[in-house]
């Protein structure tokens, strides 16, 4: 695993998603680095990091969340606040469900809770918004875009560069089996009981978000045995670390920077 890590004081550990790389976090790591320790890793398959063949090495279960708790280890750490967006987002709540010690606060931006993911992708009134998933699915890498497509939702010249060259590194079929190792193919089945969220949640979407329904959000309080805030921002898309880039950080910051007995744990 490949990590960006930067500053000292309590971790935050920052997931990407897809298409995306650790430096996709940069304002983020820029702004928080100067009272906290960063850490923001390209996921497997992307970028830096390993790119193992077959899609069994994509399950979240236990290899995505591993590699998060490999990095805790190298950094010797035994728990971290963890932000995820989007598959980074997925990874987190199943961090926070199986391994809640690790988890100081969670943050989730544009990615519902794994439950309410897999409802809504099932749901026929949803197709519009996962089309592509199917693609990916079945089509394989003939359905995925170039790095150069894949990177234009980059506003920023310099940062749109650095994720065309991220990508350029990445495994397609590495970055395809997120989808075919976690996404059942034909129907889905709804998951059965999950263990309730321990650490303080705070979900973050954008209300024009074209990939992820705003109703995938509502059952979140559901989910979680704590503290919880969904905050949606009006008019933003799917990559709101970037496109609202100040406000996530902000809050992101004044989330993490409470102790934890400011919050109120009912179990």
């Amino acid at each position: 695993m490949h990590y960006i890590a930067a500053g000292s004081g309590p971790p935050i550990v920052f997931l990407h998603g897809f298409p995306d790389h650790g430096l996709g976090w940069r304002r983020q790591i820029e702004s928080l680095c100067g009272n906290f320790r960063v850490l923001a890793p390209d996921l497997r398959g992307f970028g830096l990091s390993d790119k193992p063949r077959g899609h069994a090495h994509y399950a979240l279960l236990p290899n995505l969340v591993q590699d998060v708790l490999s990095i805790l280890m190298a950094e010797q750490l035994s728990q971290a606040s963890i932000v995820g967006h989007d598959w980074g987002g997925t990874i987190a709540w199943w961090l926070a469900m199986r391994v809640p010690s690790a988890v100081r606060h969670l943050i989730t931006l544009s990615s519902p809770h794994p439950r309410n993911y897999l409802r809504a992708i099932a749901d026929p009134a949803n197709s519009g918004y996962f089309g592509y998933v199917r693609r990916f699915q079945e089509a394989g890498v003939a359905a995925l875009p170039t790095p150069d497509d894949l990177a234009s939702w980059v506003a920023d010249a310099d940062d749109r560069q650095a994720l065309v060259a991220s990508l350029r590194q990445s495994d397609p079929e590495a970055v395809l089996n997120y989808y075919r190792a976690n996404i059942p193919l034909g129907r889905v089945p709804d998951i059965g009981p999950l263990p309730l969220i321990r650490a303080p949640t705070l979900a973050l979407f954008g209300t024009d978000d074209p990939y992820v329904p705003a109703s995938a959000f509502d059952g979140t309080f559901r989910e979680v045995d704590n503290v919880t805030s969904v905050l949606a921002l009006p008019g933003a898309g799917h990559f709101i670390h970037h496109q609202a880039a100040a406000l996530v950080t902000r809050e992101i910051e004044a989330w993490v920077a409470q102790p934890l007995s400011n919050f109120r744990h009912l179990a």
